[in-house]
C-alpha cells in the first residue's frame, strides 16, 4: 500500500570510496528483530554478489525502523506490522510498503507445560491470562504451577501484531506480565529456560525446544497462515519513505527475487504469493 502527502525529507545518498577508486553506495536498513535475519542474510549474499552497493542492517524494533525510514535516517525500515494512523500522523504519509515474507505470531509455553498436556488454549484463555485473570496452569487442564507470563515491550511489532489480534488492540496493557523482553531470542530464552511459562513469538524462531499451541484448536502451520484460519498472521515489510532510490530497489528486488525468497524459507517464513 503506497500512501501520498506534500511533507517531504531530503534523502543523503551515502558514498564511500573504495581503494580501487570507484564510488560504493550505501544502503542502510534498520528495525524488526523478526525481519531482520531475512534482511541480514539476504544483505550479505547481495554484497558478495556485486560490488557496487553495500547493505548495512541494524536491529532496534519495528517502531524504530519506521521512525529512522521517515526522518531520513535509513533507506529502508523493517517491520513486522502496518504503520499506524499515530506514526503516519506524526512523520506525514509518504510510506510505501514491501511485502517481503509472510509470518505469523506463535503462542508458545515452556516445554514442562507443553508435555504436561497444554498444547491448546482459546482466544479468551490467553487473553485472561496475558490480563493476570488465570495465574495457575491448573486453571486450563495443566499442571498446578503458576504461570509466568512473558511479553514483548512496547515498541516491538510482534507485540502490537499479539495484542491487536488478542486484546483488540495494540494499546491493551498486560496486566499478568511477569518479564518484558526485548527480542525474539530473549523471548525464545526465557521459554527454554523457565518451566512454567508462556510467551509468543515469530514462527521463525520456533524448534524442537519453542513449540507452539494451537489457539481454538488452529496451529499456526503453512496451511493455516496463507488461508487465513490462524488468527495471529502477518506481513513482513520494507517500508521507505516515497519511491525507493535506484540503489534500495536492487536491493528490494533482490529480497522478492527466488534467490531472496529462499532465504526466506530457509529461515522458518513464507514466501510471498
Amino acid at each position: 500500500m503506497k500512501f501520498t502527502t506534500c511533507l517531504a525529507i531530503v534523502s543523503v545518498v551515502v558514498l564511500i570510496v573504495t581503494p580501487f577508486g570507484y564510488a560504493l553506495e550505501i544502503v542502510q536498513v534498520t528495525g524488526s528483530s523478526t525481519v531482520m535475519p531475512i534482511a541480514a542474510r539476504s544483505a550479505e549474499l547481495f554484497n558478495n554478489n556485486q560490488k557496487d552497493i553495500r547493505v548495512t542492517v541494524t536491529g532496534g524494533g519495528s517502531g524504530h525502523g519506521i521512525e529512522a525510514v521517515a526522518t531520513g535516517k535509513a533507506d529502508i525500515g523493517m517491520a513486522s506490522r502496518d504503520v499506524t494512523a499515530s506514526e503516519i500522523e506524526r512523520f506525514g504519509d509518504r510510506f510505501v510498503e514491501h511485502v517481503i515474507a509472510k509470518d505469523a505470531v506463535a503462542v508458545v509455553v515452556s516445554s514442562d507445560i507443553y508435555n504436561a498436556g497444554v498444547t491448546n488454549l482459546t482466544k479468551e484463555e490467553i487473553r485472561r491470562i496475558f490480563n493476570g485473570e488465570i495465574r495457575n496452569w491448573s486453571e486450563v487442564g495443566g499442571p498446578n504451577r503458576w504461570i509466568a507470563v512473558i511479553v514483548r515491550k512496547p515498541g516491538s511489532g510482534t507485540r502490537d501484531t499479539f495484542m491487536e489480534a488478542i486484546f483488540g488492540t495494540a494499546l491493551a496493557k498486560e496486566n499478568g506480565q511477569d518479564v518484558a523482553v526485548s527480542e525474539n531470542a530473549e523471548m525464545m530464552m526465557n521459554i527454554v529456560n523457565k518451566k512454567n511459562a508462556i510467551g509468543y513469538i515469530s514462527v521463525g524462531y520456533l524448534n524442537e525446544n519453542v513449540k507452539a499451541i494451537a489457539i481454538d484448536g488452529v496451529l499456526p502451520t503453512e496451511e493455516n497462515i496463507y488461508n487465513g484460519s490462524y488468527p495471529i498472521s502477518r506481513n513482513l515489510y520494507f517500508y521507505t519513505y516515497g519511491d525507493p532510490l535506484p540503489k534500495t530497489q536492487k536491493f528490494i528486488s533482490f529480497v522478492l527475487s527466488p534467490k531472496g525468497q529462499k532465504i526466506v524459507e530457509e529461515e522458518g517464513y513464507l514466501p510471498v504469493d
